[in-house]
């Protein structure tokens, strides 16, 4: 093991040694190539830019002969206006003479017919006579589920009946609020009712009380009219 060239291989460097050498001489040599490259074709695009946008510009102008241009239009020969023809004046009318008429005789006197003639004429209610029917007054409608009618004062309870409590619903600890639409009358009595907000066990209940509540009625020009009306019913168990 005393052998001269194997102690010489253990102490040499790993790679190709020449080369580890000359790298970086050769990395800083091609960096600055890199740059002297880069700055000349930024040079060259600068001035070709340059170079371009300062150039001349060729404009082509076309020259025509004065011998070739025509000659303006004559300002004489503009058309004639029109001719306006004038009427002639007609003759004035000659005034007639008046031819006197006798006096119109006026109609006689006549009266206006009282409601027992008329009645008497016509015939009794629902009755026809001739051409003439005469149909009895109708009644006011009430207004249908939804309508809308006009009032300036909306109905208030006047009485107020509380709701009877279901048994099955307190033993079921049910609660909550009805919301029921009630028809108001003129009269201010309840002629209708909606149940809007359902609870199932409370709604009999809350529907049999509001129909007993006596309302002020609402106004509409100072004259009670029938409208619906929202009316919440409380059922508690507290």
């Amino acid at each position: 093991m005393n052998d001269p060239r194997v102690s010489l291989y253990e102490f040499m460097p790993y790679g190709a040694p020449e080369l580890q050498e000359v790298a970086k001489k050769y990395m800083l040599r091609a960096l600055g190539v890199g740059c002297v490259a880069w700055v000349v074709i930024y040079l060259l695009s600068f001035g070709t830019n340059y170079f371009l946008a300062h150039r001349p510009h060729e404009t082509s102008v076309i020259v025509v002969p004065y011998r070739e241009l025509a000659a303006p239009p004559p300002l004489t020969d503009k058309p004639p206006p029109p001719k306006v023809e004038v009427a002639m004046a007609a003759a004035p009318p000659s005034a007639a003479a008046p031819v006197p008429v006798p006096d119109a005789e006026a109609p006689p006197e006549q009266t206006i017919a009282t409601q027992q003639e008329i009645a008497q004429a016509t015939g009794s209610v629902g009755d026809t006579k001739g051409d003439i029917v005469v149909a009895p007054p109708s009644e006011d409608e009430l207004p249908k589920f939804g309508e809308y009618v006009y009032v300036e004062e909306l109905p208030e309870a006047v009485t107020k009946v509380p709701p009877a409590y279901p048994d099955l619903a307190r033993e079921a600890n049910v609660d909550g609020t009805v919301m029921v639409q009630a028809l108001v009358g003129k009269d201010g009595h309840v002629k209708d009712t909606r149940v809007v907000k359902s609870i199932p066990m409370l709604d009999a209940s809350a529907v049999a009380a509001v129909k007993q509540w006596v309302f002020k009625p609402a106004l509409s020009n100072n004259k009670p009219v029938a409208v619906w009306v929202a009316v919440p019913v409380r059922f508690s168990l507290r």
